[in-house]
């Protein structure tokens, strides 16, 4: 890419740019196809990755939440988050006594900023990103929400139709959100605008996590347009894009404007993803203009496997998100930029990486130590993370990757080339590259595969079933995962049983339960939030335990005349 450095000319702090996308599916992006496919266009994704370093078997969980808590804590979700608890729980999220990424680079002298989806816990001010280090911030809370608006969609608070706004800026939340503005354009703007006024003698850090490609896919009518020859294709799956069991259909266009005559769920997401690409050109450019960006480290990945009954697929991999099969937890994912050693450009790395380990390297670059003696002091895991920049900067051999080892779950153990699985699973099965299409199972047996049902219906074909023995995979000779090989290597199954019953003895949950909450007694952590969100945030959400007596004061005072009743602090 035009705008690198020489080894000479790059400072020794880089900018770096954070970019994890959801939902974003492994032959999503160009750069993963063998054969050109015009309902793929991200051609500045492609030419990022091509640039760059692209990672073969870079890791992440099987669902967003879990993802997001491990890379800014830097633990393994076994170690920090491991289940999927609601967004606004008082256990959702990172623990407070742990020392989050945006405080490590803060620390070491790098001007902090997040934009976008957050899901890393919002139940009390600590759980913010204001608290984990990160100077400004936009970006809503839930797993979702609407594009127009930024109205709750992923949203047991108050109930489905509640007009309660997802929005925060910063210190508070965004109070004049107009409809009539796409919500990723919001962030792509607030982007460019830190890039335009930041002190280019100070580094960056800015952690990007667009709402692009989750559901509700609402994209506005340009985007779409440029997808018309998909516009007749319909079919079960894609006449009824899902999102957590909410029905998006319909809710595609602005607000009062016509819905469209087809519904089609993957058009959405392709559009959706081509967004994406066009926005990412526009943030580089910007770093260009600035010359910035010849010292900028840019990392993009998903949070998880692509969804395959929303659009998304992971061909040519098995499974996908929610899955702990390769298509969930093998993220599309590359590096690059100008701060890149120029003899590693256009390399594909296959040694293991997982997001977590983003956490030291990026320590390392910024001068800091990833230690946390915060979490230390108060009896928490250490971090998991470690500096891979070495392997990335081509002083460590591709073979000799510092991460041979990954505890994925209870279950699930991944050792160099081998992967055991012990239990049940969903079945998974292959998607083409144009899926979600009618080779998809419909979104009945796809939400019953998710949940594990065996109840004798046409779900529990979709199981399989290792067994406290386990299945074994070869996953660097067989990295669709189509043959099992336990009985050809049982010392190898073995051996991994051993070892992860070893592991699990250490596994740890987030276990933190703020108390003191700001509402009135006798109220569940859901009735509180939304007691909050409406009574005391005028329509929205907001932390909503142990909220601070001056910021009671603050949003009195911004209340004005109609101050809401408050409980007794």
């Amino acid at each position: 890419l035009d705008g690198n450095a020489s080894s000479e000319e790059r400072r020794q702090t880089p900018h770096i740019i954070f970019i994890l996308v959801d939902d974003l599916g492994w032959a999503d992006v160009g750069f993963h196809l063998k054969e050109p496919n015009p309902e793929v266009v991200t051609p500045t994704i492609d030419r990022l990755a091509k640039g760059g370093i692209r990672l073969q078997r870079h890791y992440v969980h099987h669902s967003c939440q879990q993802t997001r808590v491990s890379v800014q804590s830097g633990r393994l979700p076994v170690h920090v988050k491991w289940h999927n608890d609601p967004w606004h729980a008082a256990l959702g999220g990172m623990p407070t006594k742990m020392t989050g990424m945006g405080e490590k680079l803060r620390d070491a002298g790098y001007s902090t900023h997040f934009v976008g989806k957050w899901d890393i816990g919002m139940a009390t001010h600590a759980h913010l990103p204001r608290s984990r280090g990160y100077s400004t911030s936009l970006g809503y809370f839930e797993k979702s929400n609407s594009q127009w608006g930024s109205k709750c969609i992923q949203c047991d608070v108050c109930g489905e139709d509640a007009n309660i706004t997802d929005l925060w800026d910063t210190d508070g939340p965004v109070t004049d959100v107009d409809e009539t503005e796409y919500q990723e354009f919001k962030f792509e703007q607030r982007i460019k605008d830190i890039i335009r006024k930041h002190d280019r003698s100070n580094p960056l850090f800015l952690f990007y996590a667009p709402h692009v490609a989750h559901c509700p896919l609402q994209v506005p009518q340009e985007y779409l347009d440029k997808f018309f020859f998909m516009a007749k294709e319909t079919d079960t799956v894609t006449e009824s894009c899902s999102t957590a069991g909410h029905d998006v259909k319909g809710i595609n266009t602005m607000p009062g404007k016509p819905q469209p005559e087809h519904w089609n769920c993957r058009r959405q997401y392709r559009a959706s993803v081509n967004l994406l690409d066009d926005i990412l050109k526009g943030i580089v450019d910007v770093l260009k203009k600035r010359d910035m960006w010849k010292d900028t480290l840019l990392v993009f990945t998903s949070d998880n496997g692509g969804p395959p009954n929303s659009g998304a697929t992971n061909f040519p991999l098995r499974g996908g998100k929610e899955m702990m099969w390769e298509g969930g937890i093998r993220a599309a994912a590359f590096v690059s930029g100008g701060f890149l050693p120029d003899e590693q450009r256009g390399k594909e790395l296959g040694g293991i990486m997982h997001i977590t380990d983003w956490y030291a390297t990026l320590s390392h670059l910024a001068g800091a130590q990833p230690h946390d003696d915060r979490a230390e002091a108060a009896g928490l895991p250490p971090i998991d993370s470690i500096n891979h920049w070495g392997w990335l900067s081509g002083q460590v051999k591709d073979d000799e990757c510092p991460r041979q080892e990954l505890a994925v779950t209870d279950s699930v153990l991944i050792n160099g080339p081998w992967k055991f699985m012990r239990g049940t699973f969903a079945f998974g099965g292959w998607q083409g590259v144009n899926s979600t299409n009618n080779t998809t199972p419909d979104r009945g047996t796809l939400s019953g595969v998710l949940l594990g049902r065996t109840d004798g219906t046409a779900h529990g074909t979709q199981l399989i079933d290792c067994g406290s023995k386990g299945c074994l995979f070869n996953i660097h000779d067989d990295w669709t995962e189509h043959t099992e090989v336990r009985e050809q290597f049982p010392q190898v199954a073995k051996n991994m049983a051993k070892r992860l019953d070893e592991l699990v003895v250490g596994f740890y949950d987030n276990s933190e339960a703020p108390e003191l909450d700001s509402c009135p007694e006798g109220l569940s952590a859901t009735q509180c939030a939304c007691w909050m969100a409406t009574n005391f945030y005028g329509g929205h959400l907001g932390p909503f335990k142990g909220v601070p007596t001056k910021f009671y004061a603050q949003r009195l005072h911004a209340l004005k005349g109609s101050p809401p009743v408050l409980p007794a602090m």
